[in-house]
């Protein structure tokens, strides 16, 4: 019976091989007996494909090519193909915290399995040079050939047999002249461009046969393309086979998901989303396409799309076979807000909260927490946010990367809360490794080495306050806190509490004294100990109460661990966000407010030999304590210092002018004596000053005026270069100069990082209005216009004497109306002039504003007060003089001819040049109503630039016009240092000639030799 349905379905396979006709035959052949060198044995034997046009391809013949051509090549090379592709995918390693890669693979990973990729090319050489070239295989193997290239990142070998497949597989009809060209309306029924074929296949055909390849490497090439970045030519493509009539349904999918692709690529991801939502069908598996939903699920969040994807993050998280798929797919299900609002804010912290009560993400509550923080500081509700994060650090054991987010979170909020010892301890838990923190690696560095000198001078002072607590109580009372202080840290280093048997204790005899002790006994009758529940867990919390939470370890591997000074867990949450605040009460105290181990889940923080006493014996613990007088008063003196040098560190170190102040106020309210030369009050009137508190800042300039006059600090305050600092500052002058010169030549990124290095050294006191202002307009140029109102603020507070504060103000208002300029300026539609083309002035009458208070300037020629000079009397046949000629090289000056007023600017950024230009244009515009001046910007090498004032009649009027622009220059462009700009004259004719000569120096000598002493 199983004999007879084998013969039935070789029979059935035989017929419907036999009927299958050729789909596509090849106009081409393969002859290697010219270009191979063969063997003796084999030189006057053919290849298979060489004997194409030798025999007849008949039907039996036609029958053995397929199945040989299939079963023995393409069928063990497309198992390849695959095999590589499976590969790739388990060596990928998708991060679900971040937007997945398109392909669940990467080119990277299928590229290193060369060797497998190579075995695809030689099978599939070999299955077509083997076999007759008429079989239905060739165009399949071309196809798994141009595949292999393609995964090999050979894109211009599987481009080349991808247009192979394209030009040689085209079909076309038997026994007639097919000239059609692809590419052409003649291919199409339609008459519209088509270059894909029509698949006329029957149902035997597709049961029996693959489909035509020809098609399938259309799609390949666009992929191709895309690798290539010619996105211009894949753009055309796609465009043309979405228009084809011609193109099969079958490969509407793969159409689809390259087209996604594209938009991919250029992050354009509205529309990557819609046209791979129409390919989701187009997955291989299972797992393929759940990752493809939540994929599809990223990217509607990415385009605030919050319905949909939520529906495809359920999808996903029904499809997929990866549990961590699953669970990402939830958690940012559990986050998908249809607004912003609070309410939404809310419901989700509560989905994700109501989700980690589950047992099922039990190993994933630190994400799920995290994820809560998160959401909490966009509501904004710090207090929340902390609580999530340290419960994520909490349920964190081994995942480094959350772990550091939670701390650098809880860092940052710390940071600007001003609580700097946790702030410190948080960014010194950070551990080190996790490329996540790369773009704050810098910052973090930064703010860790500031806060570490910060937090040493905090224990100093604390330390000294809890010594001198403890040393003012009676003596009874001290020496009974100073002995419990011993048995605690005895107890911290896993000593005995205390040493109770000191050879005077004297033995007990009773008739109990051979009964053993139950250890576990609560003094009635019951159950065993750990068959209650209740007693295990009353005895579990006695001990963590009384001992803590302890590792499995024995007390001498414990003492050898601390060494004198434990080290903390990081694997444990902090608890305490205030102990930081130097005006709070210490985090981990005592009843006398003394400071204890920190016992949070962060390192010790700068001084650890500050939060513990090498010697912890009574003895040692009453040897520290400021007894007799001259020990308070060594005391009083580092405490003292301590503050000073700590209000002077959130002065220059973190720029915290306001908590400075009030540590230069402590350190003035307890130690009054101690002024140090004057520092303190120069130190006020610096923080005063910078927060634009000039009343106050005058009075702390009067105390050291009056106080401590002829001191550094007086010196320093009246003549900043001057006294003891002058060498500092002149060093700090020129290096902030050279700072300034980059900044104009437009080396942002290296001005930037020297001034930050400068600042480190000298503090802001450098700070002109100049330099404020073009960093300023750096960051409108970069469009972050709320740094840049923040600089422009502190020249309007700082310098409101300025003449750049009026510019200032006029621009932070614009800054503020940026978004709704843009928008009117968008919606406009201007005809744009070109950059040289002048533009006549219009000759109607201009009328004044007067709402706007604009006073109309008088004009610049005043003819009452002009002086006026006969012309001497010509005679009629006289001879008409002519003005002299001056010359200089190729240069060539008339001072009758028209003239130009130029401005020289020397190393000076496009950014800055063009404010030149509109500050000038400003002030023709106001001065100059009456003339038709143009101001047009031109170069003559990369390093000279010149604004060309045009034109003027002749070169007194030039000249006239160039003293009145350079003048104002002062005032119109302060931010420009004067060395980086001048003003000369010139002609038409001459400025052509120093375009192409580039010799400004030969022009500047011309001009001195017509006006010496001028130029």
């Amino acid at each position: 019976m199983q004999k007879r349905i084998f013969l039935r379905l070789l029979l059935s396979a035989i017929l419907f091989t036999y009927v299958n006709v050729v789909f596509a035959q090849p106009a081409w052949t393969i002859n290697l007996l010219d270009s191979t060198k063969r063997s003796a044995k084999f030189e006057e034997r053919k290849l298979g494909s060489e004997k194409m046009a030798d025999k007849k391809f008949t039907k039996v013949r036609h029958i053995f090519q397929n199945n040989y051509t299939h079963f023995n090549y393409y069928y063990n090379a497309h198992n390849k193909i695959n095999a590589v592709i499976e590969r790739a995918k388990a060596q990928q390693k998708d991060d679900y915290t971040k937007l997945l890669s398109y392909y669940p693979y990467s080119l990277e990973g299928t590229a290193a399995q060369k060797i497998e990729l190579d075995s695809v090319i030689y099978k599939a050489t070999a299955g077509i040079l083997l076999h007759d070239l008429r079989n239905d295989w060739v165009d399949n193997m071309y196809l798994l050939m141009g595949q292999a290239y393609f995964f090999k990142k050979d894109f211009d070998s599987a481009a080349a047999t991808f247009q192979f497949i394209n030009y040689n597989l085209f079909p076309r009809k038997k026994d007639e002249d097919d000239n059609r060209v692809v590419g052409t309306g003649s291919a199409s029924s339609s008459g519209t461009l088509s270059i894909a074929n029509k698949e006329k296949r029957n149902i035997l055909q597709k049961l029996t046969a693959q489909p035509p390849s020809r098609n399938d490497a259309l799609i390949w090439m666009i992929l191709t393309l895309i690798e290539q970045n010619e996105l211009g030519d894949a753009s055309s493509l796609i465009n043309t086979l979405q228009h084809d009539d011609n193109l099969p349904k079958r490969l509407a999918d793969d159409l689809a998901e390259v087209n996604a692709y594209w938009f991919y690529k250029q992050n354009i991801y509205d529309s990557a989303a819609a046209h791979l939502e129409e390919a989701l069908s187009n997955a291989n598996s299972k797992q393929d396409q759940a990752r493809s939903e939540f994929l599809l699920a990223q990217l509607f969040e990415t385009t605030h799309k919050y319905d949909k994807a939520s529906f495809y993050y359920n999808r996903a998280s029904q499809h997929t076979t990866d549990p961590m798929m699953d669970i990402y797919a939830q958690l940012n299900n559990a986050k998908m807000m249809k607004g912003t609002d609070s309410v939404e804010l809310k419901k989700g912290i509560g989905n994700l909260v109501h989700m980690a009560k589950k047992d099922k993400f039990e190993s994933y509550r630190d994400i799920i927490y995290y994820s809560a923080g998160d959401l909490s500081m966009q509501l904004p509700d710090s207090a929340a946010a902390i609580f999530y994060y340290n419960k994520s650090l909490h349920y964190n054991e081994q995942n480094i990367s959350f772990k550091n987010k939670a701390f650098l979170q809880l860092a940052d909020i710390a940071y600007n809360r001003k609580q700097y010892k946790t702030a410190y301890a948080m960014y010194d838990s950070l551990q080190a490794g996790d490329t996540a923190l790369r773009s704050r690696f810098d910052e973090i560095d930064e703010r860790k080495n500031a806060l570490a000198k910060i937090v040493e001078k905090i224990n100093i002072v604390e330390r000294e306050d809890s010594l001198q607590k403890i040393a003012a109580m009676p003596l009874a009372e001290r020496t009974a806190f100073v002995k419990k202080m011993a048995r605690q840290y005895r107890k911290l280093n896993g000593g005995k509490e205390e040493e109770t048997d000191n050879g005077f204790t004297p033995i007990a005899f009773d008739n109990n004294k051979n009964q053993p002790s139950d250890l576990f006994s609560n003094g009635s009758k019951g159950d065993w100990y750990f068959d209650n529940a209740a007693m295990k867990s009353k005895g579990s919390a006695d001990f963590k109460r009384k001992w803590g939470t302890r590792t499995n370890t024995d007390n001498w591997r414990r003492k050898n661990a601390t060494s004198g000074v434990q080290k903390s867990d990081v694997n444990t949450a902090p608890t305490d966000m205030g102990g930081g605040d130097m005006d709070a009460a210490p985090s981990k105290t005592d009843s006398a407010g003394v400071t204890l181990k920190d016992k949070t889940g962060v390192k010790n923080s700068a001084d650890d030999k500050i939060a513990q006493p090498q010697d912890q014996t009574f003895e040692g613990l009453m040897a520290n304590l400021p007894l007799t007088p001259e020990k308070l008063t060594e005391s009083n003196h580092l405490v003292a210092l301590s503050l000073f040098d700590l209000a002077k560190l959130y002065q220059s170190s973190l720029e915290d002018y306001p908590q400075a102040i009030r540590g230069y106020d402590e350190s003035l309210r307890r130690f009054p004596d101690s002024l140090y030369n004057g520092d303190i009050y120069l130190g006020l009137y610096y923080c005063y000053t910078k927060l634009g508190d000039t009343e106050k800042a005058a009075y702390y300039k009067n105390l050291i005026n009056t106080k401590f006059a002829s001191s550094p600090a007086e010196k320093i305050l009246n003549s900043p270069a001057g006294g003891d600092a002058a060498k500092k500052n002149a060093a700090g002058t020129k290096q902030y100069e050279s700072i300034y010169n980059l900044f104009i030549e437009g080396k942002f990124d290296e001005a930037l990082a020297e001034k930050k290095k400068a600042d480190s050294v000298y503090g802001n006191n450098y700070w002109s209005p100049q330099l404020l202002y073009i960093e300023a307009v750096y960051h409108i140029k970069q469009h972050e216009d709320t740094a840049a109102i923040v600089i422009l603020n502190n020249i309007i507070g700082l310098y409101p004497k300025a003449p750049l504060k009026a510019k200032a103000v006029k621009m932070v208002d614009v800054l503020k109306r940026r978004k709704e300029i843009e928008s009117y300026l968008t919606a406009l539609q201007v005809t744009r002039a070109k950059e040289d083309e002048v533009i006549p002035a219009p000759k109607e009458k201009l009328v004044r504003n007067d709402s706007n208070l604009i006073v109309s300037p008088k004009p610049f020629y005043d003819s009452s007060k002009a002086v006026v000079t006969s012309k001497p009397a010509v005679a009629k046949d006289s001879v008409k003089t002519v003005a002299p000629l001056i010359t200089n090289g190729p240069f060539t000056f008339n001072t009758a001819n028209p003239q130009n007023v130029i401005m020289v600017l020397d190393k000076v950024d496009g950014t800055y040049i063009n404010e030149s230009k509109n500050a000038f244009t400003r002030f023709v515009g106001e001065n100059f109503r009456d003339q038709n001046i143009t101001i047009a910007k031109t170069a003559i090498d990369k390093d000279i630039s010149l604004l060309v004032f045009s034109s003027f009649a002749n070169a007194d009027a030039a000249l006239q016009f160039l003293y009145r622009a350079k003048k104002a220059a002062p005032d119109e462009v302060s931010w420009l240092p004067a060395a980086k700009y001048s003003f000369l004259i010139i002609s038409d004719a001459n400025l052509g000639l120093l375009q192409n000569n580039k010799n400004l120096k030969e022009y500047k000598d011309l001009l001195s030799k017509q006006f010496p002493g001028k130029f």
